[in-house]
C-alpha cells in the first residue's frame, strides 16, 4: 500500500470503531430519526419501485439500518463499513437468515466490487469523514463499481448557504439539535462540525461531475442536511485507482 493513502479506519470526530459507540448508535439517533420512513423516503426521492432485479452497495452502513431494509427489497445488497463494530452491530440486528445481505469490513477508498456493476450506490451520513481531497478518489471509486445510467444516491451535511452566514447558520442549526436530542448530542454535532469534513454544495457538484456524475435532483430543506440523486453518465475505462494491501 502506497504510504501517502489516507487511512480510513482512523476515524476523525466521534470514534465508531469503538463498541460503546455502535452500541448506543440507534438508541442516539432514534431520538431524531425513524430508519423505516427515511428508507421509504429515499426510494420516493429516487423513483425505485421494481428493484427485485436490482443490487445496491450500502457505503458506510453503520448499525445496518438502510442495509437491513433493503434485504426486503433488493435481488442483493452489499453493506460496508469502516468500523467493525458497526458491523457487528448491525449484525445482531438481523431477524433470521437473510441471505441476500452481505457485509464487507471496507471503506469508501478499500472497498472492492466484485460481480456485476451495481444498480444503486447509496451513502448515507458517512461520507463526510473523507477530506475532499479523498470524497474525489471515493466518487471515482463510486463510479467504477456502478453500471452506466447507475443511480448514486448521498444523504449528508452539505452546505448549501453563504459562507458569510457561516456562524449564525450553525449556531441555530446545533441549538435545533440540542432542543430535539439534548446536550449529549448537541456535543456530537459540535464534534462533527469542529474535526469531520462536510463541504459547500458548489464543490460537491464540482466533485461529483469531475467523477462522471449527472445530479438529477439535489434538495435540502436546512441548508445542512442535503440529498442528492445522480446518475452515471461518464466511465474512466482503464483509469488506475490507488488500492490498499
Amino acid at each position: 500500500m502506497e504510504n501517502w493513502l489516507y487511512d480510513e479506519s482512523r476515524h476523525c470526530g466521534v470514534d465508531y470503531s469503538e463498541a460503546q459507540q455502535a452500541e448506543s448508535y440507534d438508541e442516539r439517533h432514534g431520538k431524531f430519526r425513524d430508519y423505516e420512513r427515511e428508507f421509504k423516503e429515499m426510494m420516493n426521492f429516487l423513483g425505485l419501485r421494481d428493484t427485485k432485479d436490482k443490487m445496491i452497495v450500502d457505503l458506510g452502513c453503520g448499525t445496518g439500518a438502510i442495509s437491513i431494509l433493503a434485504a426486503g427489497f433488493f435481488k442483493a445488497v452489499c453493506a460496508v463499513d469502516v468500523s467493525k463494530a458497526m458491523i457487528e452491530e448491525a449484525k445482531r440486528k438481523l431477524d433470521g437468515n437473510v441471505r441476500n445481505l452481505r457485509f464487507v469490513n471496507a471503506g469508501f477508498l478499500s472497498y472492492k466490487h466484485e460481480g456485476e456493476p451495481a444498480d444503486l450506490v447509496v451513502t448515507k451520513a458517512a461520507f463526510h469523514h473523507l477530506p475532499d481531497f479523498w470524497k474525489q478518489i471515493g466518487l471515482m471509486r463510486i463510479n467504477k463499481m456502478l453500471k452506466m445510467e447507475g443511480i448514486l444516491y448521498i444523504h449528508d451535511v452539505v452546505f448549501q448557504f453563504d459562507p458569510q452566514e457561516y456562524i449564525d447558520r450553525i449556531d441555530s442549526w446545533i441549538a435545533g439539535f440540542e432542543r430535539i436530542a439534548g446536550k449529549e448530542f448537541r456535543k456530537e454535532v459540535e464534534t462533527h462540525i469542529r474535526e469531520e469534513h462536510s463541504t459547500f454544495g458548489w464543490i460537491m457538484n464540482g466533485m461529483l461531475q469531475k467523477a462522471g456524475f449527472a445530479v438529477d435532483k439535489c434538495k435540502s430543506d436546512d441548508g445542512f442536511v442535503t440529498e442528492y440523486a445522480c446518475r452515471k453518465v461518464k466511465g474512466f475505462g482503464g483509469m488506475r485507482l490507488a488500492e490498499p494491501d
